[in-house]
């Protein structure tokens, strides 16, 4: 027998084994086989092989929270590469247009392959009339099963984004639409933006300027609270739910009284809100919606990870140029970069100080997300028949953090000049190895879009079956 590639010598985390010495078999782009250690020598030869003494292959981490685009028209061919750098190999990116997503969806998907390393799915975010009618249209004939709707667009909130002022009506429509179709998911951004415009009036007016401020004008009972209505709305309707970037121990409380015993109801945290708080010395930098909070906010989110509460991570990553960072933290912009340093950070931070298991961090970084949006059998796991995703890691590696490796247009990291241990040395996207020992050796195009449609119900048994719905 013979394969493309061998990967030989080194552990892997695998499905219900846990973390276990073994030789992995590629062939066609995916994974031929798991091997017994020494066994892929034996069994036959490879046209390459990859010697992994000493590291981890982890399944290639799925970023489910992206916003490529946001940045420059050039975000597909500089963010994969800094997505690459930490062991990306899938992002799910969040598109936003005012017009159909019958069309702007198929351009989204032309644009990404045309510049991608990384293989990629795609969220539209639903905005008005339109595309609440074309929903069905979406899933039936264009493979979109993810959408998001931002609660906090209420009045003008989002007319810097061309979205009309929406109301829970329009959200409970949303719901309804959704629930349609079961292997659908609707992610929703949590935020009562009617309190926040009042408290962030007063906290102006005292001349408060600070990181904090932002955060305190955007308090954690403003996510809570929406939250609540999101899962009241989806008991409702049996829509199945998905809040991103959960930022607060007071959210996490409402989950666990009113969404918990929902099915099909997932929760996201990113890292940000594990390793920053409002106190961060990087001020208008770490500004985000929903803020960074508190120490206590975020040892109760490690905690929540811990306990399979939390069962993905994104990374929310946003291109922004530092300039437009800087300044009043009321005028600088929301959001930054974050995919080269999901993995990193989760290992660092997590396993290596928290004793999060390997098997977790694997999970909430590329099994979880895989399986909820679709993308099972396909991603998330190191298993025969897979794609040959995998990131490679040096778990003794420890290394400053210096964004200039990443290539991300945005030039900084809230990370700059942290030590985490646990690095990627090596990705590979579908038997292609696109990045080594820090450097890019793919070009542009090799990514796919990552097919989902009759998969998805497919990959819903498999989450029913994993305890995720």
């Amino acid at each position: 027998m013979s394969w493309d590639t061998l990967v030989i010598g080194g552990r892997a985390v695998l499905p219900e084994r846990g973390v276990v010495e073994c030789d992995i078999a590629i062939a066609d782009g995916r994974i031929a086989a798991v091997l017994a250690p020494g066994e892929g020598g034996r069994a036959g030869a490879a046209a390459e092989t990859i010697d992994a003494r000493g590291l981890v292959a982890f399944p290639g981490v799925v970023d489910p929270h992206a916003h490529f685009g946001l940045g420059s028209a050039d975000d597909w061919r500089s963010e994969s590469r800094a997505a690459a750098h930490g062991g990306v190999t899938t992002v799910i990116n969040y598109i936003q247009s005012t017009e159909s997503y019958t069309v702007a969806a198929p351009a989204e998907q032309a644009r990404a392959e045309r510049d991608s390393i990384v293989d990629f799915a795609i969220h539209c975010i639903l905005m008005n009339e339109l595309h609440l009618a074309e929903v069905d249209a979406c899933v039936a004939e264009h493979d979109l099963l993810s959408f998001k709707y931002f609660s906090n667009f209420k009045g003008n909130e989002g007319k810097y984004l061309g979205v009309e002022g929406t109301d829970s009506g329009f959200f409970y429509a949303l719901c309804r639409a959704v629930a349609r179709h079961p292997e659908a998911v609707l992610a929703v951004h949590p935020e009562n933006i009617e309190v926040v415009w009042r408290l962030a009036a007063e906290i102006k007016a005292s001349g408060r300027d600070e990181l904090s401020a932002w955060t305190d004008s955007r308090p954690d009972f403003v996510e809570a609270h929406d939250m609540f209505t999101a899962f009241l709305f989806a008991q409702q309707t049996g829509c199945r739910l998905y809040i991103p970037h959960l930022s607060a121990a007071c959210g996490l409380d409402v989950y666990r009284r009113f969404g918990a015993d929902l099915a099909g109801v997932y929760v996201e945290t990113c890292p940000h809100y594990l390793l920053l708080d409002k106190d961060a010395e990087i001020g208008s930098l770490a500004k985000v919606n929903p803020p960074v909070r508190t120490r206590e906010d975020a040892e109760a989110l490690w905690g929540a990870i811990a306990a399979g509460e939390i069962v993905s991570i994104g990374s929310d990553h946003i291109a922004r140029e530092k300039a437009r960072k800087l300044g009043s933290i009321w005028t600088a912009s929301a959001g930054f970069p974050g995919n080269s340093t999901i993995l990193p950070a989760l290992l660092s931070e997590g396993h290596f100080k928290r004793g999060l298991p390997l098997e977790t961090v694997a999970a909430v970084t590329s099994t979880n997300p895989a399986r909820i949006f679709g993308l099972g059998g396909r991603k998330g796991e190191i298993a025969a028949g897979y794609d040959a995703d995998l990131a490679l890691v040096d778990l003794d590696e420890v290394r400053t953090v210096d964004s200039t490796r990443f290539e991300s247009n945005a030039g900084y990291s809230v990370y700059d000049g942290r030590e985490f241990r646990g690095w990627p040395v090596l990705t590979m996207v579908r038997g292609t190895t696109v990045m080594r020992d820090g450097e890019i050796v793919a070009t542009a195009g090799h990514g796919r879009v990552v097919p989902r449609g009759e998969r998805a119900r497919a990959a819903a048994e498999a989450a029913r079956s994993a305890g995720l719905a």
